[in-house]
């Protein structure tokens, strides 16, 4: 069916939220969806509850798996369907009515390969804020072929229509965290254009208990593994003759700088983990000469560019590196 389009549902352990998320989604104002919701092993009633919507509405798919986390089931449902199109909502979050409507209209009204929306922040107690200023390099309905301003903005699956046919064959590491930036940044190689809507059709709940964005998380051995490993794959899987692949390179030097200053900073000493970042780090300088351009272009505030500018063209060199860490750890958590 053209333009049809897959929502999937990485289900573990939410059985107190995934109710209002299918809700959200079978009730779309574009109809031409199907529903993956995709058990990874839950301990929970979650299973039962995919088994009961499945039941309900025959564009609903249960599919019920042994536990091998995020990465794992994206890799599953990216493989197994066939539809033109697919977007990612997390069972903890949910879509505006028109979502899916707004982001397939702009998909074929460019002709483009990936179209992003915003999100509404919300938190437990209620608070809700917004992710304006995440895009404030992009102009909303532009048609862009120079991509590498999307790598500024957040990675996560909120919001944003993929074309199936450029995600296939993506290998994900499993039972870790964060594999929705390899997802989002080796795409982004795959692809020749992009589309940014300024519109908030997505919900994301961001400090429910047991989400796995957590600040603390950043510290913890789990996540320096899970940012570690993924990019190291992340580095292997982009693809090497995509013009954003510079900027990428890039982009993922500046993340390694930032988990090895933590690692130093909070002194967690593990070697694996610390080679990694480093390795990224020192294939990076070949790339050297675009880094202040993205600093210049993705960081927000003016009057930071030349400091950071000047603090990541201190990791190029071992030398400096320590130094280059006792900088930057002032400015991160």
């Amino acid at each position: 069916m053209k333009n049809k389009v897959t929502i999937m549902v990485p289900i573990y352990n939410v059985e107190q939220y995934l109710r209002k998320c299918v809700e959200s989604l079978i009730n779309q104002t574009y109809k031409k969806i199907e529903i993956l919701l995709v058990d990874d092993g839950s301990p929970d009633n979650s299973a039962s509850i995919c088994d009961e919507y499945a039941l309900k509405d025959k564009r609903v798919k249960a599919i019920h798996k042994e536990n091998g986390g995020y990465g794992s089931v994206l890799e599953y449902a990216i493989n197994n369907t066939k539809s033109e199109y697919f977007l990612i909502c997390d069972p903890d979050d949910w879509l505006e009515k028109n979502a899916v409507e707004e982001l397939v209209n702009a998909m074929v009204k460019y002709d483009t390969d990936l179209v992003v929306g915003r999100k509404k922040m919300i938190y437990s107690d209620g608070e809700i804020k917004s992710d304006l200023s995440e895009f404030s390099n992009l102009k909303s309905e532009m048609l862009y072929k120079n991509l590498y301003l999307y790598l500024s903005i957040p990675c996560s699956p909120h919001a944003k229509l993929y074309k199936t046919k450029l995600c296939k064959n993506i290998s994900f590491p499993k039972k870790i965290n964060n594999t929705d930036f390899l997802l989002y940044n080796v795409y982004l190689s795959r692809i020749t254009s992009a589309v940014y809507i300024d519109k908030e059709i997505a919900y994301y709940f961001i400090d429910r208990p047991g989400n796995s964005f957590n600040e603390d998380m950043a510290l913890s051995e789990k996540s320096l593994k899970s940012n570690a490993i993924v990019t190291e794959e992340t580095l292997k899987q982009m693809n090497k003759e995509s013009e954003i692949y510079d900027f990428s390179i890039i982009s993922l030097f500046m993340r390694s700088c930032v988990y090895l200053t933590r690692m130093k900073k909070y002194k967690i000493e593990i070697k694996e983990y610390e080679e990694i970042f480093n390795n990224v780090i020192d294939y990076s300088k070949r790339y050297k000469r675009k880094l202040f351009k993205y600093v210049k272009d993705t960081v927000r505030s003016k009057k930071n560019v030349l400091f950071k500018y000047f603090i990541y063209n201190l990791f190029f060199y071992k030398s400096l590196r320590k130094i280059a860490i006792k900088l930057l750890s002032f400015v991160i958590n």
